[in-house]
């Protein structure tokens, strides 16, 4: 891997602005909230942002950054779990020591398979990666023709994958420092949102309705960094996308919809617990000014529900249509803090008199959020099946029970003798019920049966590894014997 010295640079000067208010001089004669709803989509005009504060990035052990998330997934409170995330900055933290499987698996005997080419949640601990392709090289003497497909790992330079949101790490050759000359402050957070269409994303066209069907695509700038020695910048990227839900043939069904939507909104409102309730600065690159939006975000527990509420003006007791710019709405998940599950934003769509007369529907790009993956010891891998169908539409009779149990008999005693032992292995509950029916009395009377294969609901489609917390020197000697470091550094940097 080299030997890399990464230094980072400090805090960043910050030029004050005064907040605007919303309907100030020169402002179109519009509704504020239209106004308002118009600067969402940040489209970069001839003013600068000259307030728009990129954090410095900081680099730390993969086990610590672990432990940081699991504290703050163990605390009950949602308002207390965001406050935790701010104030301890662990999105801006970047793990030392993992790296790319795929870059692992290309210079090995191992043939593992990747589920796609385009979400990046393939680095992983060397440890695990040095049991995986060993276990893999032995169990393909016995089953040459089974192939197994790697799910996700953990993003680059790992952390908390939250739903719906894809990582990514721009470096100076693809456009990193133009990313952030483009930055605007979107609700307090520099962002880059830009319109772009389904046809903008060939290669996953059966996932939209129609190759013109219009999509947001939200770049917010978790932070920045400065090799030292090269000069060389590094962005760290949340990408969320959304697509626009075509009016339904009728329009009744519209309508009951977005009754549904204002009455599950006004009962989080009314019992739910507040997450945050603050003004927030967003950018109008138009008239070269900050202007002030409010932001009121609060959480069902009991029916695992969440609402935040954009508007221009503060929220009081009700939802004031006449102030409102946007309703989001997701499904909230214990452990998944600032995860939004199957995000839906809600625009108004307004007459002359900025009466509320629809709504706009954009709905969140589903990727999966994880409660683990945090740190590169837990990967997601395909059953050995009677197809090699991966982890498409996997059905349970589809697996191969015999080839699948040996997979893990070879998975656990490869790890052991390598000295990082597998902790667990998940399988849905369905699937443990089909392996115990073809495997046979001696198999489930076997510590992996008893101690090691766990049923976990999620898991029907694949089965996911979690290793040992592995050591600094775990690592080292791991990657020593890979025999060849990859390409990449060891946090993408």
């Amino acid at each position: 891997m080299g030997a890399w010295v990464t230094q980072w640079i400090g805090s960043w000067l910050v030029a004050a602005i005064a907040m605007q208010p919303l309907d100030g001089p020169g402002d179109p004669a519009r509704p504020s909230a239209e106004r308002l709803a118009s600067l969402l989509d940040a489209v970069v005009g001839d003013h600068a942002d000259p307030a728009v504060a990129i954090a410095p990035l900081r680099l730390v052990d993969a086990s610590a950054a672990e432990q940081a998330w699991n504290e703050i997934k163990a605390e009950p409170n949602p308002r207390a779990q965001a406050q935790a995330i701010r104030a301890r900055g662990v999105e801006r933290e970047v793990c030392t020591g993992l790296v790319d499987f795929r870059d692992v698996v290309r210079t090995t005997a191992a043939t593992f398979e990747f589920r796609d080419d385009l979400r990046g949640r393939s680095w992983i601990r060397p440890a695990l990666a040095r049991v995986l392709v060993r276990a893999l090289v032995r169990y393909q003497e016995e089953y040459p023709a089974t192939r197994l497909t790697i799910g996700d790992i953990a993003q680059i330079g790992c952390g908390q994958i939250a739903y719906g949101s894809l990582v990514r790490q721009v470096r100076d050759d693809d456009g990193a420092r133009d990313l952030v000359r483009r930055a605007r402050r979107v609700l307090g957070e520099p962002m880059v949102v830009e319109r772009a269409s389904a046809a903008d994303f060939p290669a996953e066209a059966d996932r939209f309705d129609r190759p013109d069907s219009p999509v947001l695509v939200e770049r917010r700038i978790v932070g920045r960094s400065a090799d030292w020695d090269a000069a060389s910048e590094v962005v760290r990227v949340a990408v969320r996308r959304f697509t626009l839900r075509a009016p339904a043939r009728r329009p009744a069904r519209d309508r009951r919809a977005e009754a549904a939507m204002l009455k599950g909104a006004e009962r989080l409102i009314e019992r739910g617990e507040v997450v945050r309730h603050e003004a927030v600065q967003t950018w109008d690159p138009a008239a070269g000014v900050a202007r002030t939006a409010y932001v009121h975000h609060r959480v069902d527990r009991a029916h695992g529900r969440q609402v935040q509420i954009i508007a221009h003006r503060p929220l009081v007791a009700a939802i004031d249509l006449k102030a409102v710019v946007e309703i989001r709405t997701a499904a909230w998940r214990a452990g998944k803090p600032e995860s939004f599950a199957g995000e839906v934003r809600w625009r108004p769509q307004r007459d002359d008199a900025g009466d509320v007369v629809g709504w706009q529907r954009w709905q969140m790009l589903g990727e999966a959020g994880h409660l683990s993956h945090l740190s590169g010891r837990d990967a997601d891998v395909s059953f050995a099946t009677v197809d090699n169908r991966g982890m498409q539409r996997v059905r349970v009779k589809k697996i191969d029970a015999v080839a699948t149990w040996r997979w893990f008999e070879i998975l656990v005693d490869t790890a052991a003798e390598l000295g990082t032992p597998i902790d667990q292995v998940l399988v849905g509950p369905q699937v443990k019920g089909w392996l115990g029916r073809k495997v046979g009395p001696r198999a489930r009377g076997s510590d992996l049966w008893r101690l090691v294969l766990v049923s976990a609901r999620g898991h029907d489609g694949h089965h996911h590894i979690r290793l040992r917390a592995p050591t600094a020197a775990d690592d080292a000697h791991a990657l020593a014997d890979l025999q060849g470091d990859p390409e990449r550094t060891a946090a993408g940097l």
